[in-house]
């Protein structure tokens, strides 16, 4: 090992304070001292007695009375005995119930000796706690007579109250950040029926070579590499391209190929995903409204200017799910040399026109890899992370709760818009080619909205007044810096805008979910309400 010579001294037989060691015979022990000591024996004799002065010495040993030393004990300490900690009626007292509720021991709940409260607690458990019995952590009893209803708690308040919100029973955690699915697109293969990343089996391989070839989504050049390989097609699988025009469906062949490795493409796609965050944000948002783009780059800065490290891992986590949400989304093309021997389409009419599209059996298997190794992980961790921090109510993370949820309103309405796009394209009956997922999408995004609204308490940072009194009502309000609060101002500004708020107010009225205004203008509202879901 490095700074340890090579000749180390040998261990020695005996302990640093001369103990022989275990090992070590007593008898070789007694021989050394023997040894060691015998040219001293002639100076000992000098100091030897005799037996009879020994017997003399024990003969002659005076008597030893009684100990005279008395012992005496300290006093013993009385302790005064701890006072009860129960109240006159029997319940736990303050001091007492303070420590058991800072105790960091597992709790348990004691047997309910009301039976009105345990059927309450049992329905609550059903209907789930509405947003203002949670966050003030207090009791949410559902009325008997409506139990779908306002709670009894939310209807006992009168006169006016901070947050004039209705009794909403959403939970932060359950909502559904993307478009959700038990399994890839079934038109595409039915070789895999739930998402999990199985490779196709080894008598599926026509060949065993292993081309690289180079994807990248549409509209943007974020190239990724990685291996395929030639497979023999089964039932189920889609080996042409279609495309619906005015001539009606058309369609071209697409090479039979597949991914070669998923898990080694899962590996890659994570480095691929983090490096490419800005790119898909400056292409996606760039050309679309400056509300939009001015918002996604402070909350992309706010990345590093944030306080905390939960505001930093919530925006990276969003950041993250948002870009994988894009590929879903959208169109990929084989753009390496290597082409598979695949022909591009020449229909003018065709969005595929002069690109190479990837087979949609690889489609369909990195749908399995971005739902189980990406979507599904990352939307579980933003969902845990935003919970905590809008109910810690903490003023200073207001700011990042509303980067997060506008970036999470946004991705809706652009998937919602492709999905129906997805529709149009296979000539499907209905609105959406994934209409639960869609409603689940929706609902999500309306149980933000509720939240944000509760935690703005009354007060609409952006409509206060760009006044002292204003600056210094939004500084309490938020705990903003300067460059934060010229953002929020700026922010108000924008959408007062004429042509904006007008804007805002169409999509609103004609029901267009999928333009990318709809969903986050309901953050502005001064008593947002729910829409009807789809």
């Amino acid at each position: 090992m490095p700074g340890i010579s090579a000749e180390q001294p040998a261990s020695p037989t005996t302990g640093s304070l001369g103990i022989p060691s275990p090992s070590e015979d007593h008898g070789d022990s007694l021989k050394r001292q023997k040894k060691n000591h015998g040219s001293s024996v002639d100076a000992d004799n000098e100091f030897a007695v005799s037996p009879e002065e020994i017997r003399a010495a024990a003969t002659n040993v005076p008597r030893l009375g009684p100990c005279s030393k008395v012992w005496t004990l300290p006093p013993r300490i009385v302790r005064k005995k701890k006072p009860k900690l129960v109240d006159g009626d029997g319940a736990l007292s303050k001091r007492k119930r303070h420590a058991r509720d800072t105790n960091d021991g597992p709790r348990h709940r004691r047997a309910y000796t009301d039976e009105v409260m345990k059927r309450n607690t049992a329905m609550t458990r059903i209907l789930k706690s509405c947003i203002r019995c949670r966050m003030n952590r207090g009791r949410c009893n559902p009325d008997p007579v409506d139990p779908f209803g306002a709670c009894l708690t939310c209807k006992s308040i009168t006169g006016p109250t901070l947050c004039k919100m209705p009794c909403y029973r959403y939970i932060v955690t359950d909502a559904s950040l993307y478009r959700e699915q038990q399994a890839p697109y079934q038109v595409y293969s039915k070789r895999w029926q739930s998402m999990d990343i199985v490779n196709i089996p080894a008598t599926d391989w026509a060949a065993p070579d292993t081309p690289t070839i180079v994807v990248s989504p549409y509209y943007i050049e974020a190239p990724f590499k990685f291996r395929v390989r030639k497979f023999i097609p089964a039932p189920g699988d889609l080996m042409e391209q279609r495309w619906t025009t005015r001539n009606g469906v058309q369609c071209i062949a697409i090479p039979e190929y597949a991914v070669a490795d998923m898990e080694e493409v899962a590996r890659d796609m994570k480095a691929y995903i983090e490096k490419n965050v800005w790119r898909f944000i400056a292409v996606t948002v760039g050309p679309l409204d400056p509300l939009l783009w001015d918002t996604y780059t402070m909350a992309f800065r706010h990345i590093g200017n944030a306080k905390t490290e939960e505001e930093r891992m919530l925006l990276t986590n969003t950041f993250r799910l948002w870009v994988t949400c894009r590929l879903i989304s959208n169109h990929v093309s084989v753009c390496g040399e290597e082409k598979l021997g695949g022909r591009p389409v020449s229909d003018p009419g065709s969005i595929h026109h002069g690109r190479f599209p990837m087979p949609l059996v690889m489609t369909a298997q990195f749908e399995c890899i971005n739902y189980t190794t990406f979507l599904r992980p990352w939307a579980k961790a933003v969902l845990k992370q935003l919970n905590e921090l809008v109910l810690a109510k903490k003023r200073e993370y207001w700011l990042s709760i509303y980067y997060t949820m506008f970036i999470l309103l946004h991705s809706c309405a652009m998937m919602t818009k492709r999905d129906e796009e997805t529709a149009t394209q296979y000539s499907m009956r209905g609105k959406y080619a994934n209409p639960e997922s869609i409603r689940a999408h929706h609902s999500g995004v309306q149980t933000m909205l509720a939240h944000f609204h509760f935690i703005n308490k009354g007060v609409i940072p952006f409509s206060l007044p760009h006044t002292a009194a204003g600056k210094k009502e939004l500084t309490k309000a938020a705990n903003l810096s300067e460059e934060e609060l010229q953002f929020v101002w700026k922010t108000s500004d924008m959408i007062k805008d004429p042509e904006r708020a007008a804007r805002m107010r169409r999509v609103r009225e004609r029901d267009e979910v999928g333009d990318d205004l709809y969903w986050v203008s309901m953050l502005y509202d001064k008593e947002w309400k729910p829409r009807e879901n789809d």
